[in-house]
């Protein structure tokens, strides 16, 4: 995303990072030499205000939360002090210094089982895991800094299954885990009967959510998702092609608070935000994860 944002000659990038996630241990040795960088956790509320106020920050997007639905299973508590008591500390130094943009990276993870798929904003929430439930609490704290006219702008993008190169396998693992093993030739473990759907949505389509929310001068909760599920089971023998194995899925036991089906109804961002997806999961993949484009983790 900053790679993206250094295209445009009028931005200023500040990156804050507590470094506790191994990705980003690995990347802020790269960072262009434009991008200020702090190493900092967001629950210091003080130091956070102090850097937002010194960078002059216009517009901020709140990437940074405790992402693995697993550990928020096995301990919520550290789930919910970083993701809720982390955001309220952001959004404080945003609102006390200026601010006028503030961008949350929500997830697919509110609606939990939907009760409607392609799921809509509108949607009643259903989540199955604490992960889920601070992504929703996140999202009202940003929605009542508007109503209160702490921020002007104030948006929650709701994302599906990110996946990329260089993703953490912390979050929407299940490609990244796929790739792990087919790069050493074993078949790819699926948990549950493989029947599961997902809206895997490409990182750089995801870039651009951000930036047009960014940019926008609006307010509210958007999918960023391509409207297009893939079951994961049909997800596994695509990468088994890509990498040319001739092998066959492992079924495992499913886990626990995992969503059965996720799909993005993109209507209202399509239309608000001008949001559409560009990339085909397949091409993205081969890009991506083939033999010549393997991920490192």
């Amino acid at each position: 995303m900053s790679q993206k944002l250094l295209e445009d000659p009028d931005c200023r990038i500040t990156i804050i990072d507590d470094l506790s996630n191994q990705n980003s241990k690995k990347r802020i040795n790269h960072l262009p030499p434009a991008i200020a960088f702090y190493k900092e956790d967001i629950r210091n509320r003080q130091a956070i205000s102090d850097i937002v106020k010194r960078e002059g920050a216009h517009a901020c997007v709140h990437l940074a939360a405790k992402i693995s639905v697993v550990d928020s299973i096995r301990n919520p508590a550290e789930t919910i002090d970083v993701n809720v008591n982390g955001t309220l500390s952001v959004l404080e130094a945003c609102a006390n210094n200026g601010v006028q943009t503030f961008v949350l990276a929500s997830s697919a993870a509110v609606y939990g089982d939907a009760d409607v798929v392609p799921t809509p904003e509108e949607c009643v929430l259903h989540p199955l895991s604490p992960y889920g439930a601070t992504k929703i609490s996140g999202e009202v704290l940003v929605a009542s800094y508007k109503k209160s006219g702490k921020i002007s702008n104030a948006v929650s993008l709701r994302f599906f299954n990110a996946y990329g190169r260089g993703q953490s396998p912390e979050y929407a693992g299940v490609i990244t885990r796929f790739t792990e093993r087919l790069s050493k030739k074993q078949p790819p473990v699926i948990h549950g009967d493989g029947q599961q759907t997902r809206d895997f949505i490409h990182v750089s389509d995801v870039v651009g959510g951000v930036i047009l929310a960014v940019n926008s001068e609006l307010s509210g909760e958007f999918n960023v998702g391509t409207g297009k599920p893939t079951s994961i089971d049909h997800l596994a023998r695509k990468m088994i092609r890509i990498h040319g194995l001739d092998v066959a899925p492992v079924y495992g036991a499913a886990i626990k608070g995992d969503i059965l089906h996720s799909c993005a109804d993109t209507k209202k961002s399509e239309k608000a935000l001008r949001f559409v997806a560009h990339q085909d999961l397949e091409t993205a993949l081969r890009m991506s994860f083939g033999q010549r484009g393997l991920v490192a983790t």
